[in-house]
């Protein structure tokens, strides 16, 4: 066919003038030996991981495989958005590796939240976010104690005494609102200071009565003569 080097591309042959001498030109194509890799990137670092539905072999990925990959939070953290070569918040999604990729897994920080016991209050963050908070966020956090309880204090990633405070969340935080039983106790010491001074009325009742009887009851001494 006048081709010199079959494995050429491109290749140039002569075709001839002979209407009737057609030629038959055939490409054979052997499997590529080019792999890809990906480079998988979680923000913050300790926020979460990723899960490939094919584990990425060390050589790398076959040109144009398809596979999936899943963002998975550790505790304290939720999943937010795909940078990269990936975008939105679509979890799992699927990647083409048409060439060499860096995708990064975004993950939220949360504030979860106690009451210490847990029949004592409540307690109110604002502002509210099932997506968890972009790092930096401030929030606020308020306790509000129940009928026979009063509050005291802020526990693990909060402290003071403050019933209202502001944090902020650089990562993922518990928080937990110490509350005390306030009526059981007034009432007993209001019924103690009210005893202790029935019975002091009593008593200085009864010294009183006692110095009147007294000064009826005794006559004065008879004159001498």
């Amino acid at each position: 066919m006048g081709i010199a080097d079959l494995h050429q591309n491109p290749v140039t042959f002569q075709i001839g003038d002979d209407p009737d001498n057609d030629r038959v030109l055939t490409a054979n194509f052997s499997p590529s030996d080019l792999r890809y890799t990906v480079t998988a990137i979680v923000e913050p670092s300790g926020g979460g991981s990723m899960k490939f539905s094919d584990p990425q072999p060390a050589s790398g990925y076959a040109v144009n495989e398809s596979i999936s990959v899943m963002a998975v939070p550790q505790a304290g953290y939720v999943f937010s958005r795909w940078m990269g070569d990936l975008a939105g918040n679509e979890n799992p999604r699927t990647l083409l590796v048409s060439e060499d990729k860096s995708i990064t897994a975004v993950f939220n920080p949360t504030v979860t939240t106690y009451c210490s016991p847990s029949e004592a209050g409540s307690i109110a963050v604002e502002p509210q976010s099932a997506n968890g908070y972009a790092a930096g966020t401030e929030v606020t956090i308020s306790a509000k104690a129940n009928k026979g309880y009063r509050f005291v204090s802020w526990e693990g990633d909060a402290s003071g005494s403050d019933r209202s405070i502001t944090i902020t969340v650089d990562e993922a935080k518990t928080i937990t609102a110490r509350f005390a039983e306030q009526s059981s106790s007034r009432w007993w010491l209001w019924v103690m200071l009210g005893l202790a001074g029935l019975f002091g009325v009593l008593i200085l009742v009864r010294l009183v009565y006692a110095r009147m009887n007294r000064g009826w009851t005794d006559e004065p001494p008879e004159p001498d003569n």
